[in-house]
């Protein structure tokens, strides 16, 4: 996964330039959700359908985020949270799912908090990245734990790297992270307290784009499927 990274690149220039042309851009990011579009480039699955696409990688969902709205990326890889707050705040236009998939999401605490289960969250920090499902899974995991969400301090670390590099280094109690960080963070010692794997990815469009692209879109929709190996949901 980690050589996925290589595939994609932030380019939001280019991506600019190239906005009005054959060329889609899909904002991703270097997690397992994203797997199938890397995986779909480097069979060369885009190009058998005849459609041309650039990934453009971005550690910060937020930066993505951006690049979607300001139309220097035509798809986004994201949440069904963040579908809602974008669609709140999208001017002139509206946003629409063509993608609907599973989201694997850990919290993880480092092994010097010694936080092994979530009843012990009350009061401690722990990264996410805020208006998304990381949200939403730490508000599920604090009632899960029968505890106020309000009592879990929750600093915005938007670079996932950044996210599990803090974590790893001890600098707050825990994270929550998207695969292959949980996983590598794990392998470092860090502690997974909690998991969830929800129908909460989502590739989002604009509905501006969609009528022009429809068909683009649409082979896109099966090179993801097919690359992924299975129906869609």
């Amino acid at each position: 996964m980690l050589c996925a990274c290589q595939y994609g690149s932030v380019d939001n220039e280019k991506g600019a330039k190239d906005s009005d042309s054959a060329v889609i851009h899909i904002a991703v990011l270097p997690t397992e959700e994203c797997r199938p579009f890397y995986v779909a480039q480097q069979r060369g699955l885009f190009d058998s359908l005849g459609v041309e696409v650039k990934l453009d990688t971005f550690m910060a969902a937020m930066d993505a985020d951006t690049a979607f709205m300001n139309n220097k990326v035509q798809l986004l890889v994201s949440d069904s949270l963040k579908a809602c707050y974008l669609n709140s705040i999208v001017k002139r236009d509206s946003i629409q799912s063509i993608i609907t998939d599973t989201l694997r999401l850990s919290m993880m605490t480092g092994k010097p908090t010694r936080i092994k289960t979530i009843s012990s969250l009350k009061e401690k920090i722990i990264a996410v990245t805020r208006n998304s499902a990381l949200d939403y899974f730490a508000d599920q995991t604090m009632d899960k734990a029968k505890i106020k969400r309000e009592y879990l301090n929750r600093p915005q670390i938007n670079n996932i790297s950044l996210r599990a590099d803090m974590l790893n280094l001890n600098q707050y109690d825990g994270a929550i992270l998207p695969e292959p960080y949980a996983t590598q963070c794990e392998e470092q010692g860090a502690y997974r307290i909690n998991s969830t794997n929800a129908p909460l990815m989502r590739v989002l469009v604009k509905k501006s784009v969609m009528k022009k692209r429809k068909k683009d879109i649409e082979r896109i929709k099966e090179v993801y499927w097919k690359a992924k190996g299975q129906r869609p949901m």
